[in-house]
């Protein structure tokens, strides 16, 4: 049987595959190593982690499992935030995207083994909803980037690294089953459970792993929301009044079922030779329903202007607080399905000759994400509601509201059916194909240590074929009064304390009955889905790049450095429809929220090419034996996000005409072929003092000059609109979004980490350490078009830290985590011109882990412990989002054989 310290050196030899980015420092002198201390668990996997970071050739950190296929969270992304400058973005409850540095988790590019990963969002931010933790073995930052490190991550490149069967050794089996609990809902508790199987065989020549992880996790999604503001209509001057565009209360119940499988064949028949075919596979199929009620558009005019009866007006002209009449509203319940299958699959060899390694690698991926979203609507009847709203009560959270004049919101006369719409099984693919190959050249005397070069080629194809049920009511009863139903979740909203009033029951519809009777199948064939050709688009990367690095390093080691270059051009070729000469706007072709259209499109093709040359510098200067010096200069080039390269032209109304002579208000988003690629010169220095094998305290400073910025320039376009089917024309005015290239910005930051095992106090306090690590940034504005005012940068938070504490003593285990990000602006503009800004957020997480025998251990986690809400505001602090997703509580166990 395998005892605990030899637990440790198996996963530490399955832990450490050196890249082609962060080789190992092997020539390290040995009277610099420090007395063996074996540690187990949580304080195993800093100590390895700290050993990844200090040798390393790249400004870098990471995360290292505690064991074979075991974290401390169940989420990559969520392991990652307790990373010095890394923060996550939180979707329903999970970690979902990666932030470093506090720039927007489109600039941090993710690799799983050195490979791009695709992702059907249509970003270039990977979604780690996919993947489970159970899967990787480490996960390293790589801060400042080396020429032999593909190109893109302006903030970062995340690279995860699967478990090496032949490093493992012995059969190895590992087996958890756990249980998920979402406090928000009344539900019961869902399984979580993974196994993982790696052996040798031919004396150590062949190794398998295979992994499997099935994960079932219901949750509940709470919020409010507005549209922000508007000019208000019916205000006579003098000067100009804002007013709230819509609020909106939603009650989201769902499940997420993520099945994921990863495996690898290695075969080193000789020491010098190897072949190793990996794969890995996610499907991840989420479906929920999302109950609307309260939609009150107190600023769109939907039943004709909407007069005001008293109000509170601020300084900006913003009415605060309002009370009015004949105010329209949806009646809504929206039910989703979305289906996300991703893989990617390689074949790599290496061989070494002498002093010569070469390497080589062909792989593919593949992910696709197939959405479908069912709109099921009731409109208001004339005259509208008598509704009063209050921004003042609760700056930052939910509005107060409320109905006077006896009217009631859950009275179904109040409403006719206005019918059935929506997407139906959009498909969005994106496809890579990628070959490389690397040598080097190792010397064993001199400056120069290694030389490398090598060359990669990829293509890449994103496709999107947007298909929409229009909306109708046909085959379907005069009276649908039947599915209306009171939405009464007795959790909705329990854990807000805040002082705003407003109701927590509402009108909506009865899904679950109206599906029972009417099958989404059957209401395809009653309304069969068109394809819309304006927002269809297919844009296809090529990319060749070739590279040359050069390792020096003094007589003792004490210096190292590389040095390199790399070329890449990049060839884009994007397709898409737009509106034909003489199209015209339509409403009601087409369904869902995309009830505008035009009449007539065509197709156009257009290429962009580009090439760019990526100088970079990567030294290091060990002081003593503890204390490292480590200065990084780069050109990183980025690619924007492909899903705004394709020639779409997306309408949309949020509602109906209004009655004539009130303003009638929609947006129209179109794509921009001509996107330049970011490009920033950036400057790292930092220093690393190593004070233990778990005891760290490093401070860094980074500058980044980025150019060709891409943010949303909007501008008003007025057009007329035909109605569907009866031909009537009516005027609307579009607010315009289009991605642009912004002027030149810099961004500077300072980073400083610690984490400290406190083995020098008494008794069971020995046991304890702590980590803690803030990131600060500085950066100014951008001028979209000349002549307009600046505005911020999109996704930056000046502030990030996180907080740390742990007990290890082998057999039992506690850490807590608390992440927080400071403000962010999430658009500086919006379509209203008012903005969103997503306040700052902070979270508490705890895990524990109790080891019965040296091969059975309990687990535990609580994740969101404050129950803390994910705020947005608009620039006048008016709430655009109030989230609230709850706590989430795991129990289970783990066992290894």
């Amino acid at each position: 049987m395998v005892g605990t310290a030899g637990w440790s050196a198996i996963a530490a030899a399955a832990l450490w595959t050196p890249t082609a980015s962060a080789q190992a420092d092997t020539s390290a002198d040995v009277s610099q190593e420090e007395p063996e201390v074996v540690v187990t668990g949580y304080a195993a996997s800093i100590a390895r982690a700290l050993a990844n970071k200090r040798s390393a050739d790249v400004v870098s950190d990471g995360i290292a499992a505690e064991d074979i296929g075991k974290y401390p969270e169940q989420n990559i992304a969520e392991s990652l935030q307790r990373v010095t400058g890394v923060q996550i973005t939180r979707t329903l409850g999970e970690g979902q995207f990666l932030s470093v540095r506090g720039l927007d988790p489109k600039f941090t590019n993710t690799l799983y083994n050195g490979r791009q990963m695709p992702s059907a969002s249509g970003t270039r931010a990977f979604d780690f909803q996919v993947l489970t933790s159970n899967f990787a073995s480490r996960v390293d930052v790589y801060k400042s980037p080396s020429a032999d490190l593909i190109e893109s991550g302006l903030a970062a490149t995340v690279n995860m690294q699967s478990i090496d069967p032949l490093s493992v050794g012995s059969r190895k089996i590992v087996v958890s089953a756990e249980g998920n609990y979402d406090q928000q809902l009344d539900g019961g508790v869902d399984p979580h459970i993974a196994a993982l199987y790696s052996d040798t065989f031919l004396d150590g020549k062949l190794g398998i792993s295979v992994a499997l992880d099935w994960n079932d996790r219901a949750f509940n999604s709470q919020n409010f929301s507005t549209d922000g503001v508007v000019p208000d209509g019916t205000y006579a001057g003098p000067g100009t009044q804002y007013r709230v565009f819509g609020i909106h209360q939603n009650d989201l119940v769902g499940s997420n079922r993520r099945r994921s499988a990863t495996g690898a064949i290695q075969f080193r028949p000789t020491d010098n030779f190897e072949i190793k075919l990996d794969t890995i596979y996610s499907r991840l199929s989420q479906k929920y329903d999302m109950s609307q009620g309260n939609n009150w558009y107190t600023g769109a005019g939907a039943l004709g202007p909407s007069p005001t009866s008293t109000s509170t007006v601020d300084e900006n002209g913003v009415q605060t607080a309002w009370r009015g009449t004949n105010v329209f509203a949806w009646v809504q319940a929206n039910r989703y399905s979305f289906l996300q299958e991703t893989h990617s699959t390689a074949l790599s060899t290496k061989l070494t000759l002498g002093n010569w390694a070469i390497s080589g690698e062909a792989s593919y991926g593949r992910a696709k994400e197939e959405a479908t979203q069912t709109f099921v609507s009731w409109a208001t009847r004339s005259p509208g509601a008598s509704l009063y709203y209050d921004a003042n009560v609760d700056p930052g959270g939910p509005l107060s509201f409320g109905f006077y004049n006896g009217f009631n919101p859950l009275d179904p006369s109040s409403y006719y059916f206005f019918g059935v719409q929506g997407p139906y099984k959009e498909p969005t693919t994106d496809e890579i194909w990628n070959g490389k190959i690397d040598v080097a050249r190792n010397f064993e005397r001199g400056w120069l240590r290694a030389v490398k070069f090598g060359v990669n080629i990829q293509e890449r194809t994103l496709a999107t074929t947007p298909n929409n049920m229009t909306n109708s009511a046909v085959g379907l009863p005069a009276d649908m009064t039947p599915y209306l139903t009171v939405n009464r979740n007795p959790n909705y909203f329990a854990s807000y304390d805040g002082p705003a009033q407003f109701p927590r029951t509402f009108l909506t519809v009865d899904l679950d009955k109206l599906f029972a009777d009417y099958p989404l199948d059957t209401l395809v064939a009653l309304n069969p889905p068109q394809q819309a050709l304006t927002r269809t688009t297919s844009i296809t990367e090529k990319s060749q790049s070739g590279y040359v690095r050069f390792d020096f390093a003094s007589g003792n080691d004490l210096f190292k450095a590389n040095l390199g270059v790399r070329a890449v051009r990049t060839e884009q070729a994007s397709s898409g429809y737009i509106p034909a000469p003489g199209a015209t706007l339509v409403y009601g072709l087409f369904g869902g929220p995309n009830s505008l259209s035009y009449s007539a499109a065509d197709l156009l093709s257009q290429k962009h090419d580009y090439t760019y040359v990526l100088p970079s510098l990567n030294a290091r200067y060990q002081i003593g034996n503890d204390l490292l010096v480590r200065f990084a200069a780069a050109r990183v080039m980025q690619r924007p996000d492909m899903n705004l390269l394709g020639q779409a032209s997306s309408p949309n109304a949020s509602s109906g005409p209004p009655p004539a002579g009130t303003i009638w208000r929609g947006t129209l988003t179109r794509g921009n072929p001509n996107l330049k690629p970011y490009l920033s010169d950036q400057l790292d220095l930092s220093f690393e003092w190593y004070f233990g094998n778990q005891n760290m305290l490093g401070a860094a400073v980074f500058l980044k000059e980025v150019k060709n910025l891409v943010l949303t320039n909007y501008s008003d376009q007025n057009a007329t609109v035909a109605m569907h089917p009866s031909g009537e024309i009516r005027d609307i005015t579009l607010s315009v979004a289009q991605p642009v290239n912004a002027e030149t910005t810099t961004i500077k930051g300072l980073e400083i980490g610690y984490q400290h095992a406190l083995t020098f106090l008494p008794g069971f306090l020995s046991k304890t350490g702590i980590r803690a690590n803030w990131t600060h940034i500085w950066y100014g504005s951008v001028v979209l078009n000349q002549g307009s005012p600046a505005v911020p940068l999109t996704g930056i938070s000046s502030d990030t830290y996180n907080l740390g504490a742990y007990y290890d003593d082998g057999t039992f285990s506690v850490h807590a985590g608390y992440n927080y990000r400071s403000r962010w602006v999430q658009d500086p503009l919006s379509f209203f011109g008012d903005g969103i800004f997503t306040e700052g957020y902070g979270q508490l997480d705890l895990a524990a882990n109790y080891r019965i025998t040296p091969n059975i251990s309990l687990n535990a986690w609580v994740i969101n412990v404050t129950e803390s809400a994910l705020r947005q505001t608009n620039r006048y602090g008016i709430t655009r989002l109030y989230e609230l997703s709850g706590r989430r509580f795991t129990l289970g166990v783990r066992a290894n054989f």
